[in-house]
């Protein structure tokens, strides 16, 4: 094995920002908020999404594969696909 850390900082900081984003206010909201809709609105608008976050996902992940190397963070990424305001936007979009 060589001589890297198995667990880096940046990896703290992965691990809590997607830990923040499967546990965030919206998830502990959910139980309340599918009790008001009822179950078929409710069920309808979780499989939304449901989809909606796997397409996010699946294309900013084929944005930063096309990214160049020096981008590591959304914010990097935003500034590289809108200058100053797509890092400002994301960093905002983020808190």
């Amino acid at each position: 094995m060589g001589g890297k850390p198995f667990f880096t900082l940046e990896d703290g900081k992965i691990a809590f920002n997607l830990f923040c984003c499967m546990y965030g206010i919206g998830t502990l909201g959910m139980p309340g908020n599918f009790a008001r809709a009822g179950p078929v609105i409710a069920i309808l608008a979780m499989v939304f999404m449901a989809f909606a976050n796997t397409y996010a996902s699946i294309a900013l992940s084929k944005v930063i594969l096309l990214a160049p190397k020096s981008v590591k963070t959304f914010g990097d990424l935003g500034e590289w696909c809108m200058g100053p305001t797509g890092r400002w936007l994301c960093v905002v979009s983020q808190m």
